[in-house]
């Protein structure tokens, strides 16, 4: 811990003397360069490469999809128009005249080639399996030519589905829905994102540097086909660790976003008419490895359902986030957030009847100790003391105020339970989460929405999925998710989405936490800068700058 702190400390006094380097910059080139903190390092930039949501910062700048959505609105993107057909399962895009920024055309192949390269390496594969054939593609049993994305000319992307998808257009607007380069994974092999050089752009952005530990510089592609909506010359992202260091360089001008770590901070923020209020996508939660790391013992407690309901009940969710948040997020009591649309005019907050009836708002913690006691039961023994020492992974230190893991190690100590803390950032951080490594008992985990919709967050825990360290292996969630997004009457869809939420939140190895609020401060000289619940939440494509 004192060493990562003597990193980040290095990292920022470098940050802060590049940053009054580049605004001098910016005054005499009267260039408008916008200037944005990201939490931790960009590992890889490959959107086939599945790392962590702070690669989207770079990746909607930099790569064009078919698609892409701004503010709550889907738009063309590399298609300027599509079909789909009557029974909504197949889907005809037709690209525009484009070049990459090394001078290539994108074509229709380069698709394809994106699309097979998703399901042969992704992690989050699962989320597409409604294209014919993907899950086939991942689990090996069908070449990659049977993939239901073709090129039948270079100017054409045909997606076959094999059922109807309500919210396809939405899942493909994502960065995982971008063009490819076949002709540079051969040529860098595994180097493919880690580099700014092995990579080439078609997005509003070209990415012209990349320091790790240090920044990324984005300028405006010239070619990019809808250039005269870009106001903005350059993007510097900046990795700032410490939320300290990016309060004072916001504070100060030389950063034009910051993130409110409490509700205190942000209405200091709206007092000055610089905070900006959304709504926010996403969740953070505990996952727990029932299989122990090939333990017996632990396997046999962390496979035990009464386990997560102890640590569940003991968690008081409201007072966290009144007490130490200071009223920056709300209580999670299901996996997916009352905002989230589910059908015209209705969120699935109207529509679920599970929130708060399987996890707790407020700690209870007779009844934790009533679960406890079954777990100590079941497992031969009279106390928690007894319980072996259980390994807690996260990618946030204890001391970060904007995070749960520290008042979650408070509980587990409240418990009694004996804990591990494994502390891995970046890329460490997932190589321990995946399987085959799978190397925690506990972990503070989350992610955010791919697309407006229930589905986004209950597909993840299919049998199939690979997005997890863990899955639920529950085969009448995985048949209620298929038969749901098989529904086309999305009245009918949503109560068996409703039935399959009912079933995850009562036993699965999972324990929602918060749903966080959607708040960033932003300099007064930013315009046009917007917010989505999916996608580019915190969207600077079509932003402008003013003296």
């Amino acid at each position: 811990m004192k060493g990562f702190k003597t990193k980040s400390a290095r990292i920022a006094l470098c940050a802060i003397a590049l940053i009054v380097g580049a605004t001098a910059a910016f005054g005499a080139t009267a260039q408008k360069i916008l200037y944005l903190p990201a939490d931790a390092e960009f590992d890889n930039l490959d959107p086939r490469v599945l790392t962590s949501t702070i690669q989207a910062l770079v990746q909607f700048g930099i790569f064009e999809p078919l698609v892409r959505t701004h503010d709550g609105q889907l738009l063309p993107g590399m298609a300027k128009t599509w079909e789909q057909s009557k029974d909504g399962m197949t889907y005809t895009f037709h690209l525009r005249d484009a070049k990459w920024s090394d001078g290539k055309a994108v074509t229709g192949g380069d698709f394809v080639h994106a699309f097979v390269r998703m399901f042969q390496i992704c992690p989050a594969s699962p989320i597409y399996d409604d294209i014919k054939n993907g899950a086939e593609l991942r689990a090996g049993k069908v070449q990659p030519a049977d993939l239901g994305v073709k090129a039948p000319d270079a100017k054409t992307v045909v997606i076959t589905l094999k059922n109807p998808v309500p919210y396809f257009m939405g899942l493909i607007a994502s960065s995982f829905g971008a063009p490819g380069r076949e002709d540079l994974v051969a040529k860098y092999g595994d180097g493919y994102g880690a580099s700014a050089e092995s990579l080439a752009s078609n997005g509003p952005f070209i990415l012209k540097e990349w320091k790790k530990n240090d920044k990324v510089v984005l300028v405006k592609n010239p070619d990019y086909w809808n250039a005269s909506a870009i106001k903005l010359d350059q993007v510097v992202v900046y990795v700032l660790p410490t939320p300290q260091t990016q309060r004072n360089l916001f504070d100060s001008g030389q950063l034009d976003m910051y993130l409110p770590r409490s509700e205190s901070e942000a209405k200091d923020f709206q007092a000055k008419s610089l905070l900006h209020l959304y709504v926010r996508g996403g969740i953070r939660d505990l996952q727990i490895n029932r299989h122990g790391q090939n333990d017996p013992v632990k396997a046999k407690i962390l496979s035990n359902v009464n386990f997560m309901k102890a640590i569940s009940y003991a968690i008081d969710r409201q007072g966290y986030i009144d007490n130490v948040l200071q009223g920056a997020g709300y209580p999670a009591t299901v996996q997916t957030p009352p905002g989230t649309g589910v059908y015209p005019g209705k969120t699935w907050g109207q529509v679920s009847t599970n929130m708060g009836k399987y996890h707790p708002a407020t700690a209870d913690l007779a009844k934790s100790k009533a679960y406890m006691d079954l777990v100590l039961k079941d497992n031969g023994f009279t106390s928690v003391a007894q319980l072996p020492t259980f390994d807690f992974l996260t990618s946030i230190g204890p001391d970060d105020p904007k995070d749960v893991t520290g008042y979650i190690l408070g509980v587990f100590q409240q418990m009694g339970l004996k804990i591990n803390v494994k502390l891995a950032t970046g890329q460490q951080f997932y190589n321990n989460l995946y399987k085959p490594a799978l190397a925690w008992d506990i972990c503070r985990a989350g992610w955010g929405p791919d697309f407006d919709d229930p589905a986004t967050y209950m597909g993840y825990w299919t049998t199939a999925s690979t997005d997890m360290g863990v899955t639920y292996e529950n085969a009448q969630f995985d048949a209620l998710l298929a038969k749901g997004n098989m529904e086309t009457d999305l009245v009918k869809r949503a109560a068996i989405l409703n039935q399959a939420e009912a079933l995850f939140a009562d036993n699965a190895p999972c324990i929602p936490l918060i749903w966080y609020k959607g708040e960033i401060a932003l300099s007064a000289r930013v315009k046009g800068f917007t917010t989505a619940i999916t996608g580019l939440t915190t969207d600077y494509i079509y932003a402008d700058l003013t003296k």
